[in-house]
């Protein structure tokens, strides 16, 4: 290896430290957030896990969780938290927010810091229908079911399905959308009522199924009914 080789090998490896140090001496920390469910259904929780990375700049000393509800327009705060450092050089912050009634955008900041959009998705809480497990053809039933959250009163939400047992297979018979009739605590009521006829004699099953704007979809187990 000749001296002017030396020379430049030296001079490479001196501009691969200087440019690893400046690289380190501007990294700056990140933000990063996870929900530990994506997808709950009211009103179970999630948690929001928050880590900003340390990479060659100080961690932030505040994080703040913001809050997007589905239709909303401007972001809340849900809770501003102190870090504090890891072994690893991150902050981690587990976060139970506020009963979800909706699905909701979160995010976290700090100093001028960003971190992307997590999404948590809401699906409504759906009752089986209820209905006497027996009724006669020419009498009136009355089918009425409960969902969480609250819906406004003459509200329609809820989606109610009918299938009767013909030929060995359910075959589906139609749909109704009933109102809201009523409301307590953070649940409504919904209810209809209908005739049994007696080309209705035979074995039932409904539904319920609720999907909006702010839910994503949902139902409900099974009812059966007898028609005599």
């Amino acid at each position: 290896m000749t001296g002017r080789t030396k020379t430049l090998l030296a001079a490479s490896l001196t501009a691969l430290i200087l440019l690893g140090t400046a690289t380190a001496a501007v990294a700056a920390p990140t933000l990063s957030l996870s929900a530990t469910r994506s997808v709950v259904t009211y009103p179970q929780p999630t948690w929001l896990k928050v880590v900003a990375a340390d990479e060659g700049s100080a961690v932030p000393a505040t994080v703040t969780v913001q809050y997007l509800p589905v239709g909303a327009t401007e972001w809340k705060r849900l809770r501003t938290v102190a870090a504090s450092h890891t072994a690893e050089g991150t902050v981690t912050v587990p976060i139970a927010p506020y009963r979800l009634k909706r699905t909701t955008a979160f995010r976290a900041t700090a100093e001028g810091l960003e971190s992307e959009v997590v999404t948590v998705s809401v699906k409504a809480r759906l009752s089986a229908p209820v209905v006497p497990a027996r009724v006669k053809a020419g009498r009136r039933v009355t089918v009425k079911g409960f969902i969480w959250p609250r819906h406004a009163a003459g509200s329609r939400p809820v989606t109610v399905s009918f299938w009767k047992w013909e030929g060995g297979s359910w075959v589906y018979k139609g749909a109704v959308h009933p109102r809201i009739v009523g409301s307590r605590d953070d649940r409504s009521k919904w209810q209809f009522t209908r005739r049994a006829h007696a080309h209705d004699k035979g074995k039932w099953r409904i539904q319920v199924s609720h999907e909006d704007a702010g839910h994503v979809a949902s139902t409900s187990r099974f009812t059966y009914l007898r028609v005599r």
